[in-house]
């Protein structure tokens, strides 16, 4: 269920008046006096889907070796996530590389002495409840690495809207008040411009993960992803 609080946020107000310039010069319109208000607001959402991207990296003298080890391991992995349920299509190779490892010797020269290996997935989850399971599965197969995660809603359009919305009522409020207080009457809105910006909660993990860290159960926390709006409004007063 979505759920949405607004609050208004304290921004500034700038009042522009039009400059008297000599008749015929400018418009009616351009001629009559302006109040330009910044207004801001936020709407919460939950959350319903997640991004986890898991790696498997692999290292071995022999390049083969290397290669064949971590398609093995990596196979493991995108199996045990499949058997949580998660789709073919929710899962995608988001990194890949294959490197040799150099030591370098007391005379300068690079020396050879293995290859390593990295294999990165993100796995999109559409049940949070299986967020923690499907880390842990990957964990459990061979997975040795976790980059990221995130959450996101599949339609933020309705916590847009009313973000944007508690911006335009923050906006006229503030216009009421400088217009009390200048002794001048708001006519109407000359123009608008609305913009919403969102800030998803990111929750970054080791790079690499000790086998020992395998046994716990991961705790997963969703929170509520939180959206942003500005407007910015000119009135005509008079």
């Amino acid at each position: 269920m979505k759920r949405f609080s607004f609050g208004s946020l304290l921004g500034g107000a700038v009042l522009a008046l039009s400059l008297v310039l000599p008749a015929g010069m400018v418009s009616a319109e351009e001629a009559m006096p302006t109040l330009t208000i910044n207004g801001v607001g936020s709407a919460q959402i939950a959350p319903d889907t997640a991004e986890v991207t898991i790696g498997v990296v692999t290292e071995a003298k022999d390049a083969a070796k290397a290669h064949a080890d971590n398609a093995a391991q990596t196979a493991r992995v995108q199996n045990a996530i499949k058997a949580l349920g998660i789709a073919e299509r929710d899962i995608q190779t988001t990194h890949y590389d294959f490197s040799p490892i150099y030591d370098v010797k007391d005379n300068g020269r690079s020396v050879t002495t293995g290859y390593t290996v990295t294999n990165a997935v993100a796995v999109k989850v559409r049940n949070l409840d299986s967020v923690g399971k499907v880390i842990d599965a990957a964990l459990a197969n061979g997975a040795n690495r976790v980059d990221s995660l995130e959450f996101s809603a599949s339609d933020p359009s309705a916590a847009k809207n009313a973000a944007l919305a508690d911006a335009a009522r923050d906006a006229r409020s503030k216009a009421d008040t400088i217009a009390r207080a200048l002794g001048v009457r708001i006519v109407r809105i000359l123009n608008i411009y609305g913009d919403t910006q969102s800030h998803s909660p990111r929750n970054f993990m080791p790079m690499m993960m000790a086998k020992e860290a395998y046994d716990a159960a991961t705790a997963i926390s969703a929170g509520e992803l939180s959206f942003e709006a500005s407007v910015n409004i000119s009135y005509v007063i008079e």
